[in-house]
């Protein structure tokens, strides 16, 4: 017996705290067969990220059902011989965020997306631990944009300011900092705007100071909207103005890119 104790793979990272020791025992430790990594990662899940709410049965329940509903989905198209215990690195922070974001769909894919990745051995070399974090940093606004730019793959943005004639001091706040025509509709341009800065932050996209070759920018200066900030400037300013465009690109980076392909499974 005591052989076996020795023999046994914990699934459970120390820095996971579970809810008491009786929750800890009963969360399954082995993890050899298919079905059994599967079973272990939504026993792990019921007793570590669902138990704040489990006196709220019939939340807890659905929650639960979901979760392993939307696993058992994604690992549906592997084969039973390449599926693995997932590295504890990935496992453990990403349930342990979980917690925090299970009702937010677009996190919530995305970290479904990577544990599924971590269980597929063709896949888990890409599963980089930090993506844990990087999802952690990400809003769901800050998703749906990536998810946009990752289709696109390199699309023009610009930064659009209103100077002051005869000056070299601009408007503040005339226009976002960065303007893509092809994320307009999604939220409000600042809200984007400040959505790619974190993104350009996390690395997992670049804003260039430079343009596209062979790209016309200026139709831009007569987008919609910043013909609204124009109209809205004139009436609210006393000196006039004009607009100035700098030329930018946003691009995937490889950090990105692999990013993409593990957790937007794309």
């Amino acid at each position: 017996m005591e052989e076996d104790k020795k023999t046994t793979v914990s699934i459970i990272p120390d820095i996971i705290t579970p809810a008491s020791n009786a929750l800890q025992a009963n969360v399954p430790e082995t993890m050899k067969q298919a079905d059994g990594a599967l079973s272990s990662i939504v026993g792990l899940f019921n007793n570590v990220v669902l138990y704040p709410v489990k006196k709220a049965n019939i939340t807890f329940k659905y929650k639960l059902e979901a979760f392993e509903d939307d696993l058992k989905q994604k690992m549906k198209s592997v084969p039973k011989e390449n599926i693995q215990p997932p590295s504890t690195m990935i496992a453990g922070p990403t349930l342990e965020a979980l917690r925090y974001a299970y009702d937010e769909k677009e996190l919530r894919e995305m970290y479904e997306n990577l544990l599924a990745s971590a269980m597929d051995n063709r896949k888990s070399p890409k599963a980089h631990p930090a993506f844990v974090d990087a999802i952690k940093q990400m809003s769901p606004l800050d998703a749906e944009v990536l998810n946009k730019l990752v289709d696109l793959r390199q699309v023009k943005c610009a930064t659009i300011t209103f100077n002051i004639k005869g000056t070299t001091q601009i408007y503040s706040n005339g226009m976002p900092n960065y303007f893509v025509e092809e994320l307009y509709g999604l939220a409000d341009p600042f809200l984007l705007s400040a959505s790619l800065e974190n993104l350009n932050r996390l690395a997992l996209i670049e804003i260039t100071n430079y343009g596209l070759n062979g790209v016309d920018y200026q139709p831009l200066l007569k987008h919609k909207y910043v013909k609204e900030r124009e109209e809205l400037f004139k009436k609210a300013v006393e000196k006039d103005f004009e607009l100035k465009l700098a030329e930018r690109a946003v691009q995937i980076t490889n950090y990105g890119e692999q990013f993409a392909e593990v957790c937007l499974g794309k």
